[in-house]
């Protein structure tokens, strides 16, 4: 009976032995899958900023260009303004109406 006892004792021991190493091996498993989507998670959010910067220079850009657009125009615009004024019969001319309506 002490034999079958012991050697009842060394297989559990044994399954025992096999069951806390498989434990190890699947956490340092796990510990490795977690680390690896964290690294690639946060390539993901580097990447998504990146993208996100490019578009917001973009926009940037694309707002100094109508900015720079509209100042032009108001230049343009001012100086037209400040322009001395056309007189009457030559705008009339240059348009083709004459001052008078019976007169072509």
């Amino acid at each position: 009976m002490q034999r079958r006892h012991s050697s009842a004792s060394i297989l559990l021991y044994g399954f025992g032995l096999a069951l806390a190493l498989s434990l190890v091996f699947n956490g340092y498993l796990l510990y490795n899958l977690i680390r690896q989507r964290s690294l690639y998670d946060a390539g993901l959010r580097i990447s998504h900023q990146q993208v996100d910067n490019k578009a917001f220079q973009q926009q940037l850009s694309d707002c100094k260009w109508a900015i720079d657009q509209k100042d032009s125009l108001i230049r343009h615009l001012e100086q037209v303004s400040n322009a001395p004024p056309v007189p009457r019969s030559t705008a009339q001319r240059a348009s083709g109406t004459s001052p008078h309506p019976a007169i072509h």
